[in-house]
């Protein structure tokens, strides 16, 4: 089973992650671990951009169009490939949902909610004002959205991408864990 979780800053998904994977007693592989895992393979310095998710600006997509052909993601994408077939995992963006999908042991997921709740999380986590949350929010929400077309060439939102999409701001917490889990396990993979 490899779960990819996608989702909007704010959102909760990285939370619902961490919740899943100790509800169901596998790895989770977040940005940090994912680091590391390239550290210990030798492979860091060829995927630093990559695990880092560095600002993709116009000029980089410029030539990026160019490099597609040559694999610019080839190295991260096979790293994760490693990653999610070693066992069992979870997998926090960085794509993986476009990587993995012709896996059929994926279960995609994108986590989203509504602008007020994510300015409410946000706003409380990094103890900053709505306003500079709903700053925070647009300039990573961009910074997502570039980083992934950069690398798939597919829009990170599109529900075409994820076989499941749940609104965090409707269900909380533990009522996205609870559906993620209920869609596993009528898929009999749980």
């Amino acid at each position: 089973m490899i779960i990819t979780i996608g989702r909007e800053y704010g959102s909760g998904g990285h939370d619902i992650g961490v919740m899943l994977s100790n509800k169901l007693g596998i790895k989770l592989y977040d940005k940090e671990r994912l680091k590391e895992e390239a550290k210990l393979a030798g492979i860091y310095e060829e995927v630093q951009l990559f695990y880092e998710e560095e600002p993709v600006n116009s000029l980089l997509y410029a030539v990026a169009q160019n490099n597609c052909a040559a694999g610019i993601g080839r190295i991260p994408f096979h790293h994760i490939h490693e990653i999610a077939h070693r066992e069992p995992c979870i997998i926090i963006g960085r794509c993986a949902n476009h990587i993995l999908k012709d896996d059929p042991e994926l279960v995609s997921i994108f986590i989203h909610a509504d602008m007020d709740k994510r300015i409410e999380k946000i706003a409380h986590d990094n103890k900053v004002r709505p306003e500079q949350a709903k700053k925070m929010i647009a300039k990573e929400d961009k910074r997502r959205e570039n980083f992934f077309y950069y690398y798939t060439g597919t829009h990170w939102r599109d529900v075409g991408n994820y076989h499941l999409c749940i609104d965090r701001g409707r269900l909380g917490m533990d009522g996205s864990v609870e559906l993620i889990q209920e869609y596993i396990s009528k898929l009999g993979i749980l």
